[in-house]
């Protein structure tokens, strides 16, 4: 009963710091610092702070501004909701109250400060359709340090740490080889600097299958937006009024994350990789 409370004050800890990366995705290149008060998009409203409790703000407003009526969007509980799980999972994941200690809890730390930047270039990725190199480069910084922390507490071997770097660089060159072939239109250069980060954050068996996950999951996607558009008539999932094909540019940051995800929660090894890597 004590841990479960335990569990569900991360929960609330991790909506509270999911409704913040909200502010972040919303003010992040618009010039507006992370300061200062939140408002009303359409009114203008300055919110008060029963109006910026997490989840229960948005449920007791009825995803409507209590001023104009305008609707909030979505995105601010689902990030919330997100936010919380990821913090309860971790906190699960590393023991942070089952072995209490300074490498549980600094394992949790970085990876919610880990997968909090990876929310934000997720969501920021599907609206504007690009991943901040500043937001990369946060990633990458966040994996090298855990890395070297994991090697400092003898968490890692010498050998270990040069495969995670080693695979960071194989991921990376992957992503890069297809964004010369293609000239840019199959890949971003942001999704080849976020594959350094996934390889120094999984290693070369997890990393591997990320990356089969994320093509499987986005042209699975991809094809079923054609499905359900082609079964409508052409009346919805429209880009810019035209219809989606093949050739439709999709963020791939998303599928990447969530592939990522995957591997990283069933210690994925989808080409058993393992066996040679013991």
């Amino acid at each position: 009963m004590e841990t479960t409370l335990l569990y569900f004050f991360v929960f609330i800890f991790g909506s509270i710091i999911g409704s913040f990366l909200n502010v972040v995705i919303l003010r992040f290149n618009t010039g507006r610092g992370l300061a200062g008060r939140s408002g009303c998009f359409t009114c203008g409203k300055t919110l008060h702070w029963h109006e910026l409790v997490p989840i229960i703000s948005f449920l007791f407003l009825r995803g409507k501004c209590g001023e104009c009526k305008a609707k909030i969007s979505v995105q601010y509980p689902l990030i919330e909701i997100l936010a919380g799980c990821l913090f309860v999972f971790f906190a699960i994941h590393d023991g942070l109250f089952v072995t209490p200690g300074l490498i549980s809890s600094l394992t949790f730390t970085l990876n919610v400060a880990i997968w909090s930047t990876l929310v934000v270039i997720l969501v920021y990725d599907l609206r504007h359709m690009i991943i901040p190199d500043s937001l990369c480069l946060l990633f990458i910084a966040l994996t090298v340090v855990r890395l070297f922390s994991f090697w400092k507490f003898h968490i890692l071997s010498a050998s270990n740490l040069i495969n995670y770097g080693l695979t960071g660089a194989i991921l990376s060159g992957f992503f890069l080889m297809l964004w010369l072939i293609s000239g840019g239109r199959w890949i971003g250069l942001g999704d080849v600097k976020l594959a350094v980060g996934m390889g120094l954050y999984l290693g070369l068996a997890e990393g591997l299958s990320s990356f089969a996950l994320a093509f499987w999951i986005g042209a699975a996607f991809a094809l079923l937006q054609m499905l359900v558009q082609f079964i409508v008539g052409k009346l919805q999932l429209r880009e810019r009024g035209k219809s989606i094909t093949m050739k439709s540019e999709i963020p791939f940051a998303p599928f990447l994350i969530l592939g990522m995800l995957l591997a990283y929660i069933y210690s994925s090894d989808i080409f058993h990789l393992s066996l040679f890597l013991s």
